[in-house]
């Protein structure tokens, strides 16, 4: 079965995050295994840069890494519709046994960190709450699998 690795910057605040990434892990049960993974947040950040806040998440997300093919979700990234994003899983599915997915904090992935990854998505051009965008990529990531598997979720 497919793995699929989101890693996101900090921990879920709001109870609705949790119920609707709930509600699509159970979904999406039967097409791959999701895991959602939550780095510590970086403290002390009021007074600092953003790009040293970037810089000091990076780290965090590298110790989370294992997949051999990853993307991060930028607003620079490349976009798709849904039957796009679903053809993109169904090729990862043939080349690996899985991917992560990097969802940034407040102020996005730190450009050494981007670098590295195999591929950079934008799931919107509109501006999204890093709280946000967990449960619109599992919805998406459900959508896509759908698609893949002939069903009617996606029309």
């Amino acid at each position: 079965m497919f793995h699929v690795r989101i890693i996101a910057v900090g921990k879920n605040k709001d109870h609705w995050v949790d119920d609707a990434i709930a509600h699509y892990s159970t979904l999406l049960k039967k097409y791959a295994s999701v895991e959602l993974i939550c780095t510590a947040d970086v403290k002390k950040t009021k007074n600092i840069p953003e790009t040293e806040v970037m810089k000091r998440e990076a780290p965090l997300i590298r110790t989370c890494l294992g997949a051999t093919f990853t993307i991060a979700l930028t607003e620079k990234g490349r976009s798709m519709d849904s039957r796009t994003l679903a053809k993109e899983l169904n090729t990862l599915m043939q080349k690996h046994g899985g991917c992560d997915i990097i969802i940034g904090g407040a102020y996005g992935l730190d450009k050494t960190l981007l670098a590295e990854c195999d591929d950079r998505l934008s799931l919107s051009p509109l501006t999204m709450s890093h709280q946000l965008v967990r449960p619109v990529l599992m919805e998406q990531l459900y959508r896509a699998f759908s698609i893949l598997a002939g069903g009617k979720y996606h029309k």
